[in-house]
């Protein structure tokens, strides 16, 4: 997938250890960004637990990961740090991401000769190194490494519970 290449250093270099803490307290790393000018810099970190995050569990986070930020000393510039929950329409960011929310209703930006395109459908998870999502009109086996992003969609039904 071509945003996993697209990083930014910072995010590069403290990622590993975000992952690892975030791990320890029962947590999944979603997503990382890291952008803004030198005065107004903003780290935020996206994670996820089964049954959701709360606001709670960011607060506590944000503590541990603040800490740990300081003592690697890898943001040359001042920063906000904000941790979240990747929100309702979560982004898929990893391979297995597609296989574990097989059945949920996603958009898929790509391209495909050279030109973009989004659809939107349900996943049904993966084919080797495709990801496969049925729109109303067809089948697509869309392969990962030209998908540019891909998010869930929320249901209004309400079977978005439980992630």
């Amino acid at each position: 997938m071509k945003r996993l290449e697209d990083k930014h250093p910072v995010v590069c270099k403290i990622e590993a250890e975000i992952e690892r803490t975030l791990t320890d307290y029962g947590y999944e790393l979603v997503q990382i960004t890291y952008g803004g000018h030198r005065a107004n810099c903003v780290l935020a970190v996206y994670m996820d637990k089964p049954g959701g995050v709360t606001a709670a569990d960011c607060q506590h986070m944000a503590g541990h990961l603040s800490v740990l930020l300081d003592v690697l000393d890898a943001i040359p510039d001042t920063y906000d740090l904000i941790v979240s929950s990747p929100g309702v329409e979560r982004p898929l960011m990893r391979k297995g991401d597609f296989q574990r929310f097989e059945g949920k209703p996603a958009a898929v930006t790509f391209y495909y000769d050279g030109v973009k395109h989004t659809r939107q459908g349900a996943l049904l998870g993966l084919d080797g190194e495709h990801v496969l999502l049925e729109t109303a009109q067809e089948l697509l086996h869309i392969r990962l490494d030209d998908i540019e992003s891909a998010h869930l969609l929320y249901d209004l039904d309400g079977d978005n519970q439980g992630y």
